[in-house]
Order: structure tokens, then sequence, then C-alpha cells
């Protein structure tokens, strides 16, 4: 930026402007002054040559000596300040105001000057020249002295140039100092009549930087009726016009943002080099794309089918649609491709959107193993069932014993058919969330001496030792479904505990929960099936548990009755150590535990 501010700028401007007048006058007018001043001079002497001509006329005419005529005009030539000389029709110089005596006599003749010839002529002659008789640039004027008519000798004046030129330059002093003056007053005139332009000019210089830096709120409020005025006028309607486009734009944005936000698919968008316009904020958070926009998508998303995806609607601006597995990120996302119209005269871009169905391939396929595997639950009770009943059709009936043992046979595998049934329809309830749990506030010990007793028979027949230990305040919980939980972490442990073994069920307080932990010495768990057993139809041992009448829902059930309550469950165990399953449910969660 300058070092002079705009008014400074405008005075200066102002200031060269006229001195490069001013000069060009003076350039134009220097030379024509010089002439101006040499055509008066010529005129004067002329007027001077006259006066000696009609000085000298009549003396001449009478034949009056060189030496009369020399006299006079000495005389007559100290009214004059110039060199007067008079020239006989022969060309000798008969009189001289500079000379006398023999000088005169020597002088040459002067028939031949060009001044003396024109006036001999009868007109009037001039010239400029050096003399040769005072050897001195002079300027010359010579008119012929008549007598009746008749040219009888010539009178020329002669006037140093010097004298002429030191007029000119009296002339061009004067010329350069009026312009000098105006030049002055110019300058101040510069600086009177900046002031009014450059306060203006300044305030809308200043309004245009903010403009550009972003500042749209800044306005010239110039009210002069000029046509300063009009473009500051101009100015703020712009700058107007431009704050309502901007807010108007601001809001589509902010719209078009937030629709995008609450779009739960991932939306990526490239032009047509490849370059990434746009992620949306659930593209970033699923694919964990903290900077996306200006790179090119393959340093985005490092896939090659999404490459290919991209690169086909980019190509043939049609539709792509496909389904991948992103394996770092273990999801699945089916993708959908297609042309995004670019900016006029450009190639179109492409924009990809991502739908997470991860969850939605996990429900399909659990649904798939949860038929086949009911399926097949149901299927072998039933198979033996059936297999029962033909023996007693094909004469079983007649052998009592034999029919007895077989009606046996039916009844444990309709119970065990019944029990399949029965947790079915229970997942199938606390999955729906149809009936919510109805709280109250309940004494742990009292739940725990419950499904202790109701279990004392089994642990009875095996002859396992069960000990309790509660020591947790009484909290807000669902009680038949705590109980429900405790039947089946306790009956698990009695049906894997070897007879003559221990189980232990204990409750306790902890930091704000209420942990129950039921314990036994069974064979355990080995560590690669602890992540599954609570799947549903999952079994560590299939043969075992559907020997000992597991449907393999237990422990299924027991994590939605624990997550319904808004509480956790786990598992720790060591193959031949026994297992200790753990369910921790909240004091103060309630609200939590309703919704979960």
């Amino acid at each position: 930026m300058s070092r002079f501010g705009l008014r400074e700028r405008i005075a200066v401007g102002a200031v060269a402007a006229s001195a490069a007048a001013l000069l060009a006058v003076l350039v134009l007018v220097s030379p024509d002054l010089r002439r101006r001043t040499v055509e008066r001079t010529q005129d004067t002497l002329r007027a001077e040559a006259r006066l000696m001509a009609r000085v000298v006329e009549r003396p001449l005419a009478e034949g009056a000596s060189p030496g009369e005529i020399d006299a006079l005009v000495d005389s007559a030539a100290r009214e004059v300040s110039a060199r007067v000389t008079i020239i006989a029709p022969d060309g000798r110089v008969l009189a001289d105001s500079s000379l006398s005596g023999p000088e005169l006599a020597a002088v040459e003749n002067h028939g031949h000057r060009p001044e003396v010839m024109e006036a001999l002529r009868g007109g009037t002659g001039s010239a400029i020249r050096r003399s040769a008789t005072v050897d001195v640039d002079l300027l010359y004027a010579a008119v012929p002295i008549r007598h009746e008519g008749q040219v009888i000798g010539v009178a020329r004046v002669a006037l140093p140039l010097y004298g002429v030129e030191e007029q000119a330059r009296e002339v061009a002093r004067s010329v350069a100092l009026a312009l000098a003056l105006a030049f002055a007053v110019a300058v101040l005139l510069s600086i009177a009549l900046s002031a009014p332009l450059a306060g203006p000019l300044r305030e809308m210089m200043q309004s245009a930087h903010r403009f550009a830096a972003g500042d749209l709120s800044a306005r010239t409020r110039i009210s002069r009726r000029d046509e300063i005025g009009e473009l500051a006028r101009i100015l703020d309607r712009s700058a107007d016009q431009l704050q309502a486009r901007l807010n108007e734009l601001a809001g589509e944005r902010a719209r078009t943002e937030t629709i995008l936000s609450a779009i739960d698919s991932g939306l990526l968008a490239v032009d047509h080099r490849g370059t990434v316009i746009l992620a949306n904020h659930s593209l970033r958070r699923s694919l964990d794309l903290p900077d996306a926009l200006g790179r090119h998508y393959v340093e985005v998303i490092r896939h090659s089918e999404v490459g290919r995806a991209l690169e086909a609607a980019l190509r043939t601006g049609r539709p792509q649609a496909l389904e991948v597995r992103i394996h770092h990120l273990r999801r699945i996302y089916a993708l959908q491709a297609g042309p995004f119209p670019g900016q006029e005269g450009m190639p179109h871009g492409a924009v990809l959107t991502f739908q997470d169905v991860t969850e939605r391939r996990r429900v399909d396929e659990m649904r798939r193993d949860f038929v086949a595997n009911a399926s097949h639950e149901l299927r072998t009770p039933l198979t033996s069932i059936r297999g029962f009943v033909e023996a007693l059709e094909d004469g079983g009936l007649e052998e009592p014993p034999t029919a007895r043992r077989f009606l046996e046979k039916i009844r444990t595998h309709a119970d065990r058919m019944a029990a399949l049934v029965s947790d079915l329809l229970e997942l199938s309830r606390l999955e729906s969330g149809e009936r919510p749990p109805t709280w109250e506030r309940v004494p742990p010990e009292e739940v725990v001496d419950e499904v202790v007793g109701a279990l004392g028979g089994l642990a009875a027949v095996k002859q396992i030792e069960v000990t309790t230990h509660v020591e947790a305040p009484a909290f807000e919980t669902d009680r038949d479904r705590l109980r429900g939980v405790l039947e089946n972490l306790v009956e698990n442990a009695l049906k894997y505990t070897p007879g003559g073994g221990h189980v232990s069920v204990t409750a306790r307080a902890d930091e704000g929960t209420v942990v129950f932990e039921v314990a036994d010495d069974g064979p355990g768990i080995g560590a690669e099936h602890l992540p599954r057993v609570f799947e549903r139809f999952y079994r560590v041992d299939k043969a075992r548990s559907r020997e000992l009448g597991g449907t393999g829902l237990g422990l299924s059930i027991v994590k939605h009755l624990v997550e319904s309550l808004g509480g956790t469950v786990s598992v720790s165990s060591e193959r031949g150590e026994g297992s200790r399953f753990s369910v921790r449910f909240p004091v103060a969660r309630r609200e939590a535990a309703r919704t979960a």
C-alpha cells in the first residue's frame, strides 16, 4: 500500500496535472515570446528610423555636408537608444551615431546590405546579423529617405541583439512568475478541494475492504447528491442484496446440512475428477473420516469395489448398486452410486450412498439360524415321539412294561417340546417389549431364598450343597423377572455340577449397583465358548445338554431379562474349574431400565 493517503494522492495528482499543464504552456509560449519581442523591437526601430529620416530629409536634400549630417544624427540619436546610420543612394555611409571622423570615412560601402537594398527600393528592410563595423550582433531596420517623391538616402537604426534577448528573457521571467503563481494557486486549490473527495472515497474504500473481509454489515452512509454519492448508494445497495443473498444461501445450506446430518445413511459426492465435495456426518462417523473434503476418493475410501462403482457412475452416468463388506470396520453396506450434476459447462460428478445393513444382515442370519435351530430342536423330540407311537402301534401295547416305558419316553419328549415352546414364547415377549417390567422394591434375600427353596429337590437328588450369602439392600426391580434370572442360573449350575458338588449364590452392594453371583464347581466352559454362551440354542456340550433336558434358550432368556431391567450379565470360567455368572443391576437407574 502507498505511504500516501487517498487525499494526498488526489492532491498530488491534481498538482502534477497542473504542473504538467503549466510547464507545457511555458515550453510552448517561450519561443513565441522571443519572436514577438523581436517583432515589437523591429516595429520600434522602424518608427525611430522614420523619425530620423524626417530629421535628415531637408538637410540631405539641400546638400549638407556629411559632417553636418553626422553632427545632426549624433544630436538626434541621443533621444533613442539605438545606433543610427544615414546611407547615401550609392551605399556610402554619410553619418553614424557610433562613428565620426576618420572612422566614419573608413566604413565600407553599405549598398549591398539586405535591409539597405530593400529600403532603396522604397520598402522597409530589416535584418539580424553581426556588424562588421562594431563586431556585435545587431537588429537592423531601414527605411527610405524621400524628398519630393525621390529616394535620396536610407535611414537605418540598429539595436544590439543582446538587448532584445534581455527583453525576451524579462518577458519570459514575467510569464514564468505568473505561471508559478498560478501553480501555487493550483496547489492550494488541489489541497482544499481534495478533502471533500477523499473523505467519501476513503469511506467507500474502507467499506469495500470490509466487504472483501466478509463483513457485509459495513455501509458508507454518504448523502452526497453527486456522482460519488450515487456510487456510494450503489455500493450500499449491492451490499444489501449480497447480504440478503448470502443469508438465503446460508439458510439453504443450514437446512441442507441439517437434512444430510439427519439422514442415517452415509452420503459421498465427488466431482468429475473424483475429488470429494461432500461427505455427511453419518458417513464421516461410520467410516471414521475426519478430513474428507478436497481429497480424492481413493485417499478417503480405500476399497476397490467402491472405487469401481464410482468410476462406473462417472464414466457411464448410469446408476450402480452393490453390497460391500468393509472388513476392518466389520460392517456391511448397501451402496447406490449415480451421476451428480456438475457446474455449468463441467462434466457430471457422482454421488454414493452408504446404507449400513450390518444389523439387518445379522438379524437375517439370526432369523435363519433361529428357524434352523428351532426346527432342529423340535424335530428331534417329534421324531422320537413318532417312533415310540409307531412301536406301540406295532404291538407294543400288548406288552404293558414296554408300553409303559415308551409312554414315559413320549412324556419326556413332550415335556421337552413344551419347555422349548414356553421358552420361545418368553423370548418373543421379551424382544417385543409387549409386557413392561412391574417395578417394586424387592429385598434380594427374599428372592434368593425363594429360588434356592424351589430348586432344593434337584439339589437333594444330586446331593449338591447350595450356600447363600446376601449383603445387599432392597432395590427397585421386577420380582418375577429377577426370580426368572436366578432360577435359570441356579438350575443350570445344579444341572451341570456333578453329584456331591457345591453351588453358591451371593448378593452384594457395589458402587450403586446390586451384584448377584451364581458359582459352581462343575466342568467349566472353554474360553472359545464364552463369547457365545448367551446366544439362542448355543450349547457348549450339545449331547449333555439334551440329556439334561436343556432347550439351549435359558441363558438367552437370562440376558434379555437382565437387559430389560437395565442390568448386565457376564460369565467367567475355566475348563475344569467351574463357572461364575455375575448379574449387575443399578440401584438408582429405574428410568434407564424402563426404556431398556
